[in-house]
């Protein structure tokens, strides 16, 4: 699925193993939902909070909504008939974000007599409270009801034939997200991620497959294959060939040799990274030369309360193993400092590791407890100064990790997928990305070149960016 939700692909849906729900409390809900429904138009706004799942989410359900001739994306919110709101709440952060949006939507809705719908992991989680907060919203919609949105729109909007087919153009063709599977089996303590989204389950291979092929046919350039945890991926073929993550790498990889792309896949879990899939992308050129490896911490302690299956010493062989394999590898990460009963000396730890592992890239968050997890059962017994300087301390430290191993990157020439176009203190420039996921800004006066595999030189670099010349 395209990373623009203007770039939207309809696909069969494959939300399987979902228990079955009633839906006339959710049709009670869409009763007001249009008038007129069979004459007017809409214009549809989305707005996306969280990760790339949530971007595919939000893909699948606008892909439902375009195959009628009557919806229109609009980029401008006030304009807009429908709003859809697309929530997470993995993070504190995140669900005050979303709050404080949806609760300037009351005023647009009193002016424009617009329709809302909020859906997500944050309505999954919390939707009588959150239609207690804003009973101006028309619908709440949880992550466990997607696979019902084609009969409420079709029994509510007046729309025939409503449901999700695979091909349909792709605005953007350039990058597009793969989902490979849904939810997650892990139940890191932390992570309310199984409890909104579910129990892993992964795709059907030849889906997956068929849809890569109908991208590929319509020029997609880059395939990026997502789910919470991709390398653990399984599916079968004829009932009895298993399937892993390694052997569907290996079979996007070569899945049209007449024509050029790239494979790029997140996120992962340490423990399930195996040799395999390192084998994959050492033996295919087109496989990115990325790999995003959380490790949260680098305290065994503090790995233990986590739930993360792992120990810092088993982290680190990962990471020796991908390095000898494939030396010139980008491998990224995520911290989290703060966590309960978190020490000076366990985080430490986590200074010595990322100080010896040298990751090219950080996501560093301070901890939030989330209810319904493990972990909020532990006190958060670490004080908000501590979580402020540890987390300044630590990203600090990755980002001047980043920049220094960035410098080898000067004045070599670097083959680039231009994404899209960009403008900055009144200078026009394309982004782009290199095989090894870095970003780069390219210079120069050519036109139309998006969606092209390009060669630039590297003339400088910033934190996370690398500025390039194009060469001709």
């Amino acid at each position: 699925m395209c990373k623009s939700v203007k770039g939207i692909q309809n696909k069969k849906c494959f939300w399987t193993c979902v228990s079955k729900r009633c839906l006339a409390k959710q049709l009670f809900y869409t009763k007001k939902f249009c008038n007129n429904k069979h004459t007017m138009s809409y214009k549809v706004f989305f707005k996306t909070f969280g990760c790339q799942m949530n971007i595919a989410d939000s893909e699948y359900v606008a892909s439902l909504l375009l195959s009628d001739e009557n919806y229109k994306l609009t980029d401008n919110i006030n304009e807009a008939d429908i709003i859809i709101v697309n929530t997470c709440c993995v993070r504190k952060h995140a669900e005050d974000r979303e709050k404080s949006f949806i609760g300037q939507l009351k005023k647009l809705k009193s002016k424009n007599n617009c329709k809302i719908i909020v859906l997500g992991c944050f309505v999954q989680k919390a939707k009588n409270e959150l239609k207690k907060q804003f009973p101006y919203v028309d619908l709440f919609i949880g992550t466990l009801e997607y696979e019902y949105l084609p009969e409420i729109i079709k029994n509510e909007l007046g729309l025939q034939n409503f449901y999700p087919q695979l091909h349909i153009n792709v605005f953007n063709k350039t990058s597009c997200f793969v989902p490979i599977m849904k939810g997650c089996n892990n139940f890191c303590s932390y992570c309310i991620v199984p409890y909104v989204r579910g129990k892993e389950v992964s795709r059907d291979v030849n889906d997956i497959l068929n849809e890569i092929k109908s991208l590929l046919d319509k020029g997609v350039k880059e395939i990026v294959l997502i789910g919470q945890n991709v390398n653990s991926y399984k599916s079968y073929i004829e009932g009895n060939t298993e399937v892993n993550f390694a052997k569907l790498l290996e079979k996007v990889a070569v899945w049209d040799t007449s024509k050029k792309y790239w494979v790029r896949f997140l996120t992962n879990h340490p423990k399930d990274m195996t040799y395999d899939i390192i084998k994959m992308i050492k033996l295919y050129k087109n496989i990115s030369r990325h790999i995003h490896l959380p490790l949260q911490s680098g305290s065994n302690k503090i790995l233990e309360l986590m739930n993360r299956k792992y120990t810092i010493e088993k982290y680190k062989q990962i990471v020796e193993m991908i390095r000898s394999e494939i030396p010139d590898i980008s491998i990224t990460t995520d911290f989290i400092v703060g966590f309960p009963n978190e020490t000076e000396e366990d985080f430490q730890q986590t200074i010595l590791a990322a100080k010896e592992i040298q990751f090219d890239a950080a996501f560093v968050f301070k901890y939030s407890p989330r209810e319904g997890t493990k972990a909020a059962l532990l006190p958060d017994n670490v004080p908000k100064e501590i979580k402020e300087k540890r987390h300044y301390e630590l990203l600090s430290l990755c980002d001047t990790i980043a920049s220094q191993k960035n410098k080898k990157y000067i004045n070599k020439e670097l083959e680039v997928l231009v994404i899209s176009r960009n403008e900055k203190n009144g200078k026009k420039f394309y982004i782009g990305k290199t095989l090894d996921n870095k970003t780069v800004e390219i210079y120069t006066n050519k036109n139309g070149i998006i969606g092209s595999f390009i060669k630039t030189k590297i003339k400088d670099v910033k934190l996370h960016t690398l500025i390039g010349e194009l060469q001709n």
